[in-house]
């Protein structure tokens, strides 16, 4: 029976234009399993170990700004994103529940790169709704801290772990918090116009923010002003 599937495009590993684009997803989260969450988290965690340490480094901003409905700068990883799979290998990758009850990861191995495989399920959180690509993203942030080991291995880890996901906040919620708002209660326009101001001058290099870290900050803060204001 399968209970969650990602199909995934790319370009083949040895040429030079390296591409990724998503095909049809089916990621139920119903509980207590959440088979689409633990299939995404999977995917990423069976190809962590072939990832360079720039691509490491990158992996965890790109996760974030996917979170936070972001719109993605090309490329990443050093791989494009694109609609159109015309000259792209597919792969489908499958969370199935065997005779006996128990889940099974079906992987596919159709040439791809580490790289590409991880963007191809990364990138298809983006077409879920914001709850869900934050319970889905969740756990994929467990995973990047897998040790690695076998496909059973990993799925006992992630099986582990699907309790330990903290709750998500609303929209809202993460908004005012980002922002360091208590509540949307009287909360005028210009509040939130004259609180952002501060806080961006407050992360800002030019004002002692530290310049490693100003450009996702002041990009939360640009999103938390949208979904206040929207």
């Amino acid at each position: 029976m399968i209970l969650a599937e990602l199909e995934t495009f790319h370009s083949r590993a040895v040429v030079p234009t390296r591409r990724v684009a998503v095909g049809k997803c089916r990621l139920p989260l119903d509980s207590p399993l959440r088979p689409g969450a633990v299939l995404v988290a999977g995917v990423v965690g069976r190809h962590l170990d072939g990832l360079d340490e720039d691509s490491l480094e990158d992996l965890p901003l790109l996760i974030g700004q996917i979170a936070r409905g972001e719109r993605i700068r090309q490329p990443r990883l050093r791989h494009r994103l694109q609609e159109d799979r015309i000259g792209l290998t597919r792969s489908r990758h499958r969370l199935l529940r065997r005779a006996d009850g128990r889940p099974l990861f079906e992987f596919s191995d159709r040439g791809g790169s580490e790289a590409q495989y991880v963007l191809g399920a990364i990138y298809a959180t983006k077409q879920l709704s914001w709850q869900e690509r934050h319970d889905i993203l969740g756990l994929v942030r467990r995973v990047l801290t897998w040790p690695g080991g076998s496909d059973g291995e990993l799925l006992r880890f992630l099986d582990g772990h699907r309790a330990e996901l903290p709750a998500v906040p609303r929209p809202h919620t993460w908004a005012l918090a980002v922002l360091g708002l208590e509540s949307l209660d009287g909360l005028a326009t210009s509040d939130v116009q004259k609180r952002f101001r501060l806080m961006v001058a407050s992360v800002h290099p030019d004002t002692g923010g530290a310049d490693g870290e100003a450009g996702e900050r002041i990009s939360d803060l640009v999103e938390a002003r949208r979904i206040l204001l929207s």
